[in-house]
């Protein structure tokens, strides 16, 4: 066999191998829909908390207010609200952007695997937001991962809560979607609106400042070019990541978790905050909702000891292993 074929061989087995990863993650994130709805209505632990809505966790939700904290739970009364329903509505805004990922920009999500498959260039996850998002989930996992180690070996408390139980789910994908309508559409998007807005006055660029606010506030991305900039970010973008991640993780530690909380809320935040500009709100979207639903069902299923068909695809060490395998051949393939 001729030398030089042999770096080709290996490229095309790492992107063969990273795109069966992430297959694997992507049926992983659908088989979860089944595998949640299964553990909240079918099981007799479920049964007890999806037809109520505990005063306490309307604290939960209304906390990610921001600044204002108050307990406001007492305005319900525990049983007029169906926990249950909350998680459906989720789940729909969940698949809606899922889909509209999914169908970024012309071409599905298969076929740019394909497409990976045969190639050995990171192109296809630059024009399928759905490969790129699953590939950030990765390298979020393991930056995590690595933050939670040195946390432990300096003995810096996590803190967190006490009870895992099926609640746990529900909280998980309820602040996905609470958080992400404050902290980028409330929180960023405005401030992309205004920018935008002033380079297209500064480059005479005739379009319309409300058009542009508005597209900014869903699609960034879109926004951006429609201001000229078609290639990387302005620095104020730069500016609104960092300090919106910052904010993320104060708020996490702040009447929630313990101050070791803080560099592992804060790399979510980055990632969250990038998934926004680049895919718009659909992105940290998926990006968040999947995170914290994989890490609320592997908790479940450990501690409660519930596991049901293919429960063990959620277990912690599996998104361990996938991501470090993932970015580790990413790299090489990079390399060569």
């Amino acid at each position: 066999m001729d030398e030089k074929t042999v770096p080709g061989i290996l490229r095309k087995f790492s992107w063969f191998i990273i795109s069966s990863l992430i297959f694997f993650v992507f049926l992983v994130i659908i088989l979860g829909f089944v595998y949640s709805f299964g553990l909240l209505f079918f099981t007799s632990e479920g049964q007890t908390i999806v037809n109520v809505v505990p005063t306490g966790f309307l604290f939960y939700i209304f906390y990610y207010v921001g600044f204002l904290v108050f307990n406001i739970g007492w305005l319900f009364q525990a049983g007029q609200i169906s926990i249950g329903i909350l998680f459906i509505l989720c789940c729909i805004i969940y698949v809606i952007s899922f889909v509209l990922l999914f169908f970024r920009p012309t071409v599905n999500f298969l076929s740019k695997l394909k497409a990976l498959i045969t190639q050995t260039t990171l192109e296809p996850f630059e024009e399928n937001g759905l490969l790129a998002l699953i590939l950030f989930l990765s390298v979020n996992y393991i930056l995590i991962y690595v933050a939670v180690l040195i946390v432990t070996i300096w003995g810096i408390p996590l803190g967190g809560p006490t009870t895992i139980n099926l609640v746990f789910i529900i909280e998980g994908v309820l602040a996905a979607v609470i958080e992400e309508f404050w902290f980028r559409l409330i929180l960023i998007g405005p401030w992309l609106g205004i920018g935008y807005c002033y380079f297209i006055r500064k480059h005479s660029v005739p379009d319309s400042y409300l058009k542009i606010f508005l597209a900014a506030l869903i699609n960034p991305t879109h926004a951006r070019e429609r201001s000229g900039r078609y290639y990387g970010f302005y620095r104020f973008e730069y500016f609104l990541v960092i300090a919106s991640a910052a904010y993320f993780g104060i708020l996490h530690v702040i009447g929630m978790w313990d101050i070791g909380f803080l560099p592992i809320a804060t790399i979510g935040g980055l990632f969250l905050a990038f998934s926004y500009l680049k895919f718009g709100i659909k992105g940290s979207l998926f990006f968040h909702w999947t995170f914290n639903f994989i890490q609320s069902i592997a908790a479940v299923t450990i501690q409660e000891n519930i596991v049901i068909g293919f429960g063990l695809l959620f277990i912690y060490p599996a998104w361990l292993v996938l991501g470090i395998i993932g970015i580790i051949l990413g790299l090489i393939s990079l390399r060569k």
